[in-house]
């Protein structure tokens, strides 16, 4: 089971962070939410308090665990959130099981694992984790979330939340991503879903983002001006109200 933590009272919501974070990222969404909900945060596999767990094969698999872990720790029913990584891994438990979700944001996601518009490969992004190191990559990876880059005042605290990672488990999640495949199935979603993302965004073109609002049936969506992959740290205020708005 991935570690897991809970806070407040009311309907539960659920948030999974994305690659190279934890659910420390959260920080400030957790603290708005705490005023109507009952926030569960999930450190995924080889990042935060789950850094030294093993990493699922797939996409699939890993989305598996996490519904175990929200099993585990006593939700039969919430609603989730889900950012960059985060959001495949709420995506795919809302085909495998639509049952547990009241509703989801897929935020800063994308249909397929595969983002041709990144600003990076994959393969690159491998290849610099293992010369730079993990610690190193993930704060240059932290920067290229934000517009501002790491002139942002937030951006230490993007910084944070992912130092510590495990460097394995960070390449081996990479390794699974261009298998995952979900823009197919995007018909079948039966869970009420809001879609956001950056305009700005150099890991996933908001373009991605629209293809799912088109194909989602009664899908909701926003896009945040002059913001990029972390819009909940760049225009906060605006954010927080939109996402609890939905998930009330």
């Amino acid at each position: 089971m991935l570690y897991w933590q809970r806070q407040g009272e009311g309907s539960n919501v659920v948030l999974v962070h994305g690659f190279l974070g934890s659910s420390k990222i959260f920080e400030p969404l957790t603290q708005h939410l705490l005023q109507s909900f009952s926030v569960t945060t999930i450190d995924l596999p080889g990042f935060g308090q789950s850094r030294d767990l093993p990493v699922p094969s797939s996409v699939e698999a890993l989305s598996r665990q996490v519904i175990e872990t929200i099993r585990a720790s006593g939700l039969d029913k919430c609603s989730i959130l889900g950012h960059s990584l985060g959001a495949w891994i709420a995506l795919e438990i809302s085909l495998q099981q639509p049952s547990l979700l009241e509703k989801m944001v897929l935020y800063g996601g994308s249909p397929d694992g595969y983002c041709p518009d990144r600003f990076e490969s994959y393969e690159k992004s491998i290849e610099r984790i293992r010369a730079q190191g993990v610690e190193s990559f993930a704060a240059d990876l932290a920067a290229k979330w934000f517009q501002r880059g790491s002139d942002d005042p937030m951006y230490p605290l993007a910084r944070a939340a992912g130092s510590h990672a495990n460097e394995a488990a960070a390449i081996e999640h990479v390794q699974s991503w261009n298998d995952w495949r979900a823009g197919h199935r995007l018909g079948d979603v039966t869970t009420p879903a809001l879609i956001v993302c950056g305009d700005s965004d150099r890991s996933t073109h908001p373009d991605l983002s629209i293809e799912m609002w088109h194909r989602i049936p009664n899908a909701q969506l926003f896009i945040a001006p002059d913001a990029g992959h972390i819009v909940h740290l760049e225009q906060t205020a605006v954010f927080n109200a939109i996402v609890a708005g939905f998930l009330r």
